[in-house]
């Protein structure tokens, strides 16, 4: 027996196929598909003659799945889109659509066996849309979500177009794109390279960085950018600039009067402009200066030529060439050496002073390049190191020739010496006289410019002779005519050209011998003598005002003015005291004229520079002062001077608060102890006359009042009141006494002692029967008690 399939093929046995069992030949099938259904035939050879067969037909139903259906789609918008999924059965399914519970059905939507096709996407085409299958034969259905995602490609928005990268610097650039994410950014040089993967660079959401660009990095660059809807991609043009490099500017050397030639030569991307300048200098223009020209170098390497034609030692420098372009700048410096032959010019002295004992320093000083060797000569005859006239020092350039003149009364040494310096341009020399100087001859005349009782002014003529120095000092010694000369007192002044010269404290009505000599470096000079008999006693000289000269100053206070001024010469007698007068002027174009009437004031007592304040003035107003000073012979003459009030208000003369800079500390405390007092002596009053209290009424009881001895623990305790005397019994009152209202009810002070002596009320308290009970302040008689004024109060006085 045997199993013949749809497809005519014997099915062999085995798992799944056919399996005997005895008499039987069994066609099992494990896991059938639809294509394992049709006619199968089970043939058999009955007695190896007879061949018997059957037929029979099977179907094998498919249960329904989905076949090309993810479950999250995406579609690109604008675009013609497809959503996939193909259910299969056996029998053939049912299909149906939906989006959000309702059926798919639109002129766009065009629904087939295997899915959707929509011919444009729209954003509002997403959403889940549901796909069912269902088999009528066998009442089968089911059913899948599938999530629909339109998508938006990605569209560069930001790329900078061209760009610039300096060398040597870091570099980014960035570019931005539009699009549904996620989306991927790549970035490719112009060899087409992922510089993501290329060392040196760095590629981040767009962003691409070179950490150190090369000069050659220039060209296109590509970005390019991917997400599931699409890709895009834009293209830079990078330009890498090279910061300029001043690739040559030499030193120089020339000599004067002969020409310099600069050349700056530089390269960097763009092209840089080049200047070429002295240092601390504006650069250099051509045309400025007719020595100094500047022209392009369009040979080899273009660059900048600077030719400088009749140096000068002035030229000698430094010399900047600097390169700019828009990467940057640079610049490098040369220096231009102008080689001269020795200068003598910056010699210190051509005539030096000496004298016996004095060594004179004679220097010269040779500017000169290349250095120049110094010589010394004089008389024209060289000087050998080894003469023991001089000492030589000094180094590069500069000499220093130590004369020493004490050896004169050996050798002549003052004359002319010549310092002469060479080198390979030639040489150059100076002559420097050395002269004896001398101590200055005799003063000229002493002039007696001013005389007082007790002072004279010099002025003195110096003398015809100098020296050969200048004159310094001038020494003065005086005495009393016939004193011995060990008395006279020497006073020096320093020389002062046109100057005058004082001596005061001199005694009036006394002849006095006056000595000047001149001195200089060397020594003092000869003596002048003269004598003066000083005139007698007179009136003091004028004061000195202390003020500003040639101003009239003004007052910062509207009512008040300090004046001050020097205590002039006395001329033989104290000054006594000042004599102040003042008054307003009224100023007009021919001078001040008198106004108001003068006020007059002295002042006696003084320090070392007297003032007085005046008061009372008038704002904004011009005043006159005159003051004297007087000593037992007279006034002097008047000082005067003008002076202005500020402007401002016054009370009743006084300055307003307003005007005031502030009231100082003593007098506020003294103000407020003035006050205080006032207040007190109010109240002590008051006291006296209302209460019969206080300080007032203690003194007019001690000393007309009673006894001190019976009022003595009174006053001692200080209780200046008249109180109400009263007794208590088992704390009620039998009778009390009131207080007068005045002094006035009071008896007569001889008659006080009799009151006190008798007792006006007795009281049920035994302890007023112990002498040592503490009096009563006062007793009053029953015939003052009544006189006492109505609504006066009452006290009770303690028995102990």
């Amino acid at each position: 027996m045997k199993w013949i399939n749809p497809r005519g093929e014997e099915i062999h046995e085995g798992r799944p196929g056919v399996q005997f069992f005895e008499k039987e030949l069994k066609l099992s099938f494990f896991t059938p598909s639809v294509e394992d259904s049709g006619v199968y035939k089970c043939i058999a050879l009955y007695s190896n003659t007879v061949t018997l067969e059957a037929e029979i037909t099977i179907n094998f139903y498919e249960d329904i799945r989905f076949e090309d259906c993810p479950e999250v789609q995406n579609l690109v918008f604008g675009k013609e889109g497809r959503i996939k999924c193909k259910p299969i059965a056996n029998p053939k399914p049912t299909i149906n659509w939906e989006k959000n519970k309702q059926r798919v059905s639109s002129e766009r939507f065009s629904i087939s066996p295997s899915g959707i096709s929509i011919s444009t996407v729209s954003q509002e085409d997403a959403g889940v849309y549901t796909v069912e299958a269902f088999v009528p034969a066998t009442g089968n259905n089911k059913y899948r979500n599938i999530t629909v995602n339109v998508l938006t490609p990605p569209k560069i928005i930001e790329l900078p177009e061209n760009d610039v990268a300096i060398q040597g610097e870091q570099y980014t650039a960035i570019c931005r794109a539009d699009g549904s994410a996620p989306i991927t950014y790549s970035w490719y040089d112009p060899e087409s390279r992922d510089l993501s993967t290329v060392e040196g660079y760095k590629v981040e959401d767009g962003r691409l960085t070179i950490s150190k660009v090369e000069r050659n990095a220039g060209g296109n660059y590509k970005c390019r950018v991917e997400n599931p809807a699409g890709e895009d991609e834009d293209f830079m043009t990078l330009v890498v600039q090279v910061r300029p490099r001043v690739v040559q500017f030499d030193n120089q050397t020339t000599e004067t009067a002969k020409i310099a030639i600069f050349e700056c030569r530089a390269e960097g991307i763009p092209r840089p402009s080049l200047i070429i300048r002295k240092e601390n200098s504006e650069p250099i223009i051509s045309g400025e200066n007719n020595r100094m020209e500047l022209e392009d170098i369009k040979e080899g390497d273009k660059g900048l030529r600077l030719r400088i034609s009749d140096v000068r030692r002035s030229d000698d420098g430094l010399y900047y060439c600097s390169a700019t372009n828009a990467a940057g700048s640079a610049e490098k410096v040369g220096h231009l050496e102008v080689q001269f032959r020795p200068d003598m010019s910056l010699t210190p002295l051509t005539k030096v002073k000496a004298w016996s004992a004095n060594p004179a320093n004679l220097s010269c000083v040779a500017e000169a390049n290349p250095n120049a060797t110094i010589t010394w000569k004089f008389q024209n005859e060289p000087i050998e190191h080894g003469d023991e006239r001089y000492k030589f020092y000094g180094g590069v350039s500069y000499s220093s020739l130590l004369v020493l003149t004490e050896k004169r009364a050996q050798y002549e040494v003052f004359g002319t010496y010549t310092c002469e310096a060479r080198n390979i341009l030639g040489e150059g020399s100076v002559d420097i006289i050395l002269e004896e100087a001398t101590t200055p001859g005799q003063v000229s005349q002493i002039v007696f410019e001013k005389v007082t009782s007790t002072t004279i002014t010099f002025r003195l003529l110096g003398p015809g002779n100098d020296g050969g120095l200048p004159v310094t000092t001038y020494i003065m010694r005086y005495k009393k005519v016939g004193d011995p000369e060990n008395t006279a007192i020497t006073v020096e002044w320093k020389f002062i050209k046109d100057g005058s010269y004082i001596l005061s404290d001199l005694k009036p009505r006394t002849k006095y011998q006056f000595s000047v000599a001149a001195r200089n470096g060397v020594g003092e000079g000869p003596w002048k003598q003269t004598e003066y008999l000083m005139p007698e006693e007179t009136v003091p000289e004028p004061p000195v005002i202390i003020a500003e000269k040639d101003t009239i100053p003004v007052s910062q206070y509207p009512d008040r003015y300090e004046v001050r001024w020097e205590v002039p010469i006395d001329n033989g007698e104290p000054i006594l005291q000042f004599g102040i007068r003042y008054f307003e002027v009224e100023r007009t174009i021919k001078g001040f004229v008198d106004k108001g009437d003068a006020v007059e004031k002295i002042v006696r007592n003084w320090d070392k520079s007297p003032s007085i304040e005046l008061t009372g003035l008038s704002p904004d107003t011009h005043y006159k002062v005159e003051i004297r000073a007087t000593n037992k012979i007279g006034n002097s003459l008047p000082e005067e001077f003008y002076f202005r009030t500020g402007k401002g208000e016054t009370n009743d003369g006084q300055t307003s608060v307003m005007d005031k800079e502030g009231i100082s500390l003593p007098v506020i405390i003294a103000i407020v102890l003035v006050a205080l007092f006032i207040i007190l002596v109010i109240l002590d009053v008051t006291c006296f006359f209302r209460f019969h209290c206080g300080l007032l009424y203690l003194m007019r009881y001690r000393t007309c009042g009673r006894s001190p001895e019976k009022d003595q623990g009174k006053l001692e305790d200080g209780r200046a009141c008249v109180k109400e005397v009263a007794s208590a019994n088992n704390g009620k009152i039998k009778q009390e006494l009131k207080s007068p209202s005045s002094p006035d009810q009071l008896p007569p002070p001889d008659k006080l002692s009799n009151y006190e002596e008798k007792p006006q009320t007795e009281v049920d308290n035994p302890a007023f029967e112990n002498r040592d009970a503490r009096p009563v302040d006062l007793i009053i008689d029953e015939n003052f008690k009544n006189k006492s004024p109505k609504g006066s109060k009452s006290s009770i006085g303690k028995s102990s």
